[in-house]
């Protein structure tokens, strides 16, 4: 049951927070973070391009626990998404059809429920950072911090039920190359840390081919062996059986 927690925790990984700031250092916060964002919305291809995304297949490879592990996630506007997961000789599913969410692993069907089911409702969307707050998400800018020669940008992310991610932007490039993401689990909350490097442009948008994402001791290392974007996602790839 652990291993299929994290494995559920690798996507839901793809915000309550009390402060002493002022209202008006709580909108300069807020109008900081926003241009953080719009830099890195322009890096990868600008919001239009984004925009027009319909529907997106990726396909990534690495390990996890000294297991090979392939993972094929499709995602379909508005906010549709199904993660495929082989690893071990055990195959896991976890299906999203915009309201409810089951996994699927080892002849169980497992709802997802409370604050699983809402944050796999925010990252099944893929116009999370055109308009966060329509989400429900606070934003706050929370300053630089240097990683080697490279000067990063934090923002944070307070989820409706409280829970904490914070992004880390290269200030030159205005890339994303970092977040920790509080998540919840089984186990409890976790907090996970995800690198991104290698962006490689699709269709018009930049993605990053290589990722890290740790939890506690464990780690998994992927690296994206194709994507594709519009290519046309039948609506019964998400439907969720009885």
């Amino acid at each position: 049951m652990k291993f299929k927690s994290l494995l559920l925790s690798f996507l839901i990984t793809m915000f309550l927070f009390v402060n002493a700031f002022s209202q008006n250092e709580n909108a300069e916060s807020d109008e900081q973070a926003k241009a953080v964002i719009a830099k890195y919305l322009d890096a990868i291809g600008g919001s239009d391009a984004v925009k027009n995304i319909q529907d997106k297949t990726v396909i990534m490879r690495g390990t996890a626990m000294d297991q090979t592990v392939t993972i094929i996630i499709k995602q379909k506007l508005p906010n549709k998404l199904r993660q495929d997961i082989k690893a071990g000789g055990m195959d896991q599913v976890l299906i999203f059809d915009g309201e409810k969410a089951v996994m699927k692993v080892a002849g169980q069907t497992i709802n997802v429920e409370g604050k699983q089911l809402e944050q796999l409702k925010l990252e099944s969307t893929m116009e999370m950072l055109l308009n966060p707050e329509s989400l429900g998400i606070k934003l706050t800018y929370e300053g630089t911090e240097k990683d080697g020669e490279n000067l990063l940008h934090k923002v944070k992310f307070i989820l409706p039920s409280g829970l904490n991610w914070v992004a880390y932007f290269d200030d030159k490039s205005g890339l994303k190359v970092k977040e920790t993401k509080e998540t919840e689990t089984q186990m409890g909350v976790i907090t996970q840390v995800v690198e991104y490097s290698d962006y490689q442009e699709v269709e018009g948008i930049k993605i990053p081919y290589k990722m890290k994402q740790s939890f506690g001791p464990q780690s998994i290392e992927m690296t994206i062996s194709s994507v594709k974007i519009n290519k046309g996602i039948p609506d019964d790839t998400f439907v969720i059986s009885e």
